[in-house]
């Protein structure tokens, strides 16, 4: 499926296996901007690893690329059996875009009633975002790398 986001044409698939690279690579980028002293590049393994057994228990991957290039811009990963966002990336030269945006639209259809998510106490800008977009935090835990986290809600 393709859609917009701010001008720039994105194709929407379910993510497959060629997709583990350029994920890893978006994954560690984005994150090395919120935690610039943590390697994030030797985590890619973990990365993949992740959202391989979260697709063994029923998650499922939504990847966003770059209609003109083939590049991967983002992905999102929800659970829609525990209502659970797990994994939501833009990669650094889409931020802005409006790709984020299109990413929580496909997360939102995976979990319309509910979503749930744990962001990073670090990442001032996925904060913003996920309250811009009508999340309100429910209090304190930690994500999936086991950083400092807000767990946040959304409800339809």
């Amino acid at each position: 499926m393709r859609v917009r986001a701010d001008m720039n044409d994105v194709n929407l698939h379910y993510f497959l296996r060629p997709d583990h690279h350029d994920a890893g690579r978006i994954w560690a980028a984005t994150s090395a901007m919120v935690a610039p002293d943590t390697e994030f590049d030797d985590r890619r393994d973990w990365l993949f690893n992740e959202i391989e057994d979260l697709h063994d228990r029923g998650a499922r991957t939504i990847c966003a690329l770059d209609a003109r290039t083939g590049h991967l811009r983002g992905f999102v990963t929800v659970d829609p059996e525990t209502k659970r966002l797990h994994q939501m990336v833009v990669a650094p030269e889409a931020l802005g875009s409006g790709l984020a945006r299109v990413l929580l639209g496909e997360a939102r259809d995976m979990a319309p009633a509910r979503i749930e998510v744990a962001v990073s106490r670090a990442n001032a800008r996925a904060l913003r975002f996920f309250e811009r977009e009508g999340f309100r935090r429910l209090g304190e835990t930690t994500n999936a790398t086991g950083d400092d986290a807000v767990l946040m809600e959304w409800r339809a």
